[in-house]
């Protein structure tokens, strides 16, 4: 444990109980989603957005908890794994340089860092946000695609690879997710799964009856 850890000891994201950054209670509470498709693509989350998962995400992302990474990682490893799908890199969805000045940090980033460290794949940036977009809670599927137009733009020194996996932190109509995959695939690469850490329950995606065949390079 680290002294900081024994001076000022971590409270739980989901419960706020002091001891661990993410407790076993509220670990073994989250909700299973079954790997699904959004727009051809699988999707792969750790839980429902609900319950003690839910208050941890708004805890890391809106409390200044990056410390959180770690522990939401975790869940979300263990799915990837349980894929099956192959991926050769991991990238993230970016945060324009305003908002992750004022957030100190972005949180699919860190949880892209924490992911790849578990399955042994390299992170690979190269997306840059270029719009500083409206917040997408209470927007339709509709607005919130509408919001996403020309939001991104894939900025790197190489073209994307193919196969990539795309890390977020919730995905509640995959609006944001479609769009960066299609920035991906217009600069030469694509996306071969997303990977979040909750689903919301009215996303519009389809079960997938056959993963991947291909196993990633670690296990837990």
């Amino acid at each position: 444990m680290r002294l900081i850890d024994l001076i000022f000891p971590p409270r739980c994201g989901g419960c706020g109980r002091h001891g661990q950054h993410f407790c076993p209670s509220c670990a073994a509470s989250l909700e299973p989603v079954p790997i699904s498709s959004l727009h051809g693509i699988p999707l792969v989350a750790a839980g429902r957005l609900a319950g003690p998962l839910q208050a941890a995400i708004h805890t890391y992302k809106y409390r200044a908890r990056p410390q959180l990474a770690a522990s939401l990682a975790q869940p979300l490893s263990r799915a990837t794994i349980a894929s099956g799908l192959t991926l050769p890199a991991l990238t993230f969805v970016p945060l324009h340089p305003r908002r992750q000045r004022e957030r100190g940090f972005n949180q699919a980033e860190r949880l892209a860092v924490r992911l790849g460290a578990s399955l042994r794949v390299p992170v690979i940036g190269g997306l840059s946000r270029l719009r500083s977009t409206p917040a997408q809670v209470g927007l339709g599927q509709a607005e919130r695609l509408g919001n996403m137009v020309g939001a991104f733009r894939w900025t790197g020194p190489q073209p994307p690879s193919h196969g990539l996996g795309l890390v977020d932190d919730v995905c509640t109509t995959g609006a944001t997710l479609e769009a960066v995959a299609r920035v991906v695939a217009e600069a030469g690469g694509s996306i071969g799964a997303f990977l979040v850490l909750a689903v919301a329950q009215t996303l519009p995606a389809s079960p997938v009856t056959r993963p991947g065949t291909v196993r990633l390079s670690a296990n837990l």
